[in-house]
């Protein structure tokens, strides 16, 4: 049997989280030394005088992040944004609150284990070169690495593009020193607690083939949401035309499968038809912002394009109701188009409130109209005929590395149902991000419902706070 490495933390996957659970880990720590903040009441409770001097490691979470409120459900994510970006939910750009100190007494020996290049899924999103970021450039960037300075770009426009980002996560980790930590191009497949040892054991290959064998008492789910796409589970969606993702449709359009027209659409069984064009249309489906960058993609290139959602254009709980219409006007304009607005002759169709029902062989595929009924009544039906569907309705992290059947099943909030960041995201003490199912076992990032680099940093805090008051064996930590 192959010898088994210790380190003391092990993190699952290399996206934006786990880089700034590395750095923080590697002695870099967060301090508070502005003269004032918006909030008076958190710079009183950081200036008292028991408390100068101290790192945000070293001080107590909970006491400081008691009534706070923001955009995640993690409190310490709520906490560290405050200081990091203070005011930034009223539309502000302000600058940091904190600076950041080396504590070499305080490392951390840990391995980061990701799939691809440090930066995680954005590399996977790289090819899609022209799309933005939906938050703004400086909300992208990690500790002690001003975007800015680091990405002209930046200065010209306040977002960036997802492949400006990627490259940005990979030279940080270059920069900072923290690739000795890394070990990319490598699959975890196995996660167990071992019982005599009170430690996990983490196996897993690399790109190569090569096994590694890591022993650790603390390990981390840093492993992002995009492993596994959800899917429709309807009739033909298996079919070869039938796509899951932004790059198969870049790939299209590089190898010009699907021909530009200028014409309408033509809807069979509709209440109304209108004239065929010269090239059957891609039918996306899905409501999120990667179905409307698909859309972009599609109408840039005077693709002819139906898009099918399940909402009314006017939910609330739509994302384009949710963003403002200034900072993200490409988006706001497929929202006009979804709403009907600007369609005519345009070679977009929208069908809201549609669902797909079936997709045959032949490229036909029916859809249910849902205006006006309920799930279980769905009878008017409609029928068009596509060159490929591209189905974009969120995705879900692959948590089947962890072999023991009982603690997938506890995970979640909602027990015995699969993670999933927005419905079931994993349960954890949200001071420190330790899960509910099994000490020593942490989660941080989208699978804990923090989905925005932004809100990242504070679960990295939480989890670094926790090692450290585990460290010092400090009683007055609360478990």
């Amino acid at each position: 049997m192959d010898s088994y490495i210790n380190k003391e933390v092990v993190i699952i996957g290399n996206g934006p989280s786990a880089i700034s659970l590395s750095y923080m880990l590697s002695g870099h720590w967060p301090y508070y030394t502005s003269q004032s903040h918006p909030n008076e009441y958190l710079h009183r409770r950081l200036t008292d005088e028991s408390e100068l001097n101290k790192s945000l490691v070293e001080q107590d979470l909970e006491m400081l992040s008691d009534g706070l409120e923001g955009r995640s459900i993690n409190k310490v994510s709520v906490l560290f944004d405050h200081l990091n970006h203070p005011e930034a939910d009223f539309g502000f750009e302000n600058p940091s609150t904190l600076e950041w100190r080396h504590r070499s007494d305080k490392v951390v020996d840990h391995v980061v284990i990701g799939k691809g290049l440090p930066g995680g899924a954005w590399h996977s999103m790289n090819d899609c070169k022209e799309i933005l970021t939906i938050s703004l450039g400086s909300w992208m960037q990690l500790p002690d690495m001003d975007i800015r300075n680091w990405c002209s770009e930046h200065r010209r426009e306040s977002r960036v593009s997802l492949s400006t980002v990627a490259n940005y996560y990979n030279n940080y980790v270059k920069t900072k020193g923290l690739m000795k930590n890394f070990k990319h191009f490598s699959s975890v497949t196995s996660l167990e607690f071992d019982e005599q040892t009170n430690k996990y054991r983490i196996d897993g290959h690399d790109s190569n083939g090569n096994h590694f064998h890591y022993m650790s008492p603390r390990v981390v789910l840093a492993t992002g949401n995009c492993d596994r796409v959800n899917r429709m589970n309807v009739p033909g969606e298996d079919l070869p035309f039938v796509l899951h993702s932004l790059n198969e449709l870049e790939t299209l359009i590089a190898e010009s499968k699907v021909k530009p027209s200028s014409d309408p659409i033509l809807i069979v069984g509709a209440a109304e038809s209108k004239v065929k064009p010269s090239s059957d249309p891609i039918l996306i489906v899905g409501a999120g912002l990667s179905a409307a960058d698909a859309v972009i993609a599609t109408r840039f290139r005077r693709v002819p394009t139906i898009h099918a959602f399940r909402r009314h254009p006017e939910d609330p709980s739509l994302i384009f109701n949710q963003l403002p219409e200034n900072m993200y006007p490409e988006y706001h304009c497929v929202h006009s188009k979804m709403k009907g607005k600007f369609t005519s002759s345009c070679g977009y169709e929208p069908l809201a409130m549609h669902c797909v029902k079936e997709i045959k062989a032949n490229k036909e595929v029916l859809l249910l109209n849902m205006i006006g009924v309920d799930d279980t009544q769905l009878t008017t039906c409609v029928k068009v005929k596509v060159s490929y569907v591209l189905v974009l309705i969120g995705m879900k992290p692959n948590l089947n590395f962890i072999k023991s059947k009982s603690l997938l099943a506890d995970l979640g909030i909602k027990k015995n149902v699969g993670i999933d960041p927005r419905s079931n995201p994993i349960a954890i003490n949200s001071y420190t991000h330790e899960s509910l199912a099994s000490p020593g076992l942490y989660a941080m990032g989208p699978i804990v419902g923090d989905n925005f680099v932004r809100f990242v940093q504070g679960g990295a805090l939480a989890i670094t706070h926790h090692i450290h008051s585990h460290n010092n064996n400090d009683p007055s930590f609360c478990q």
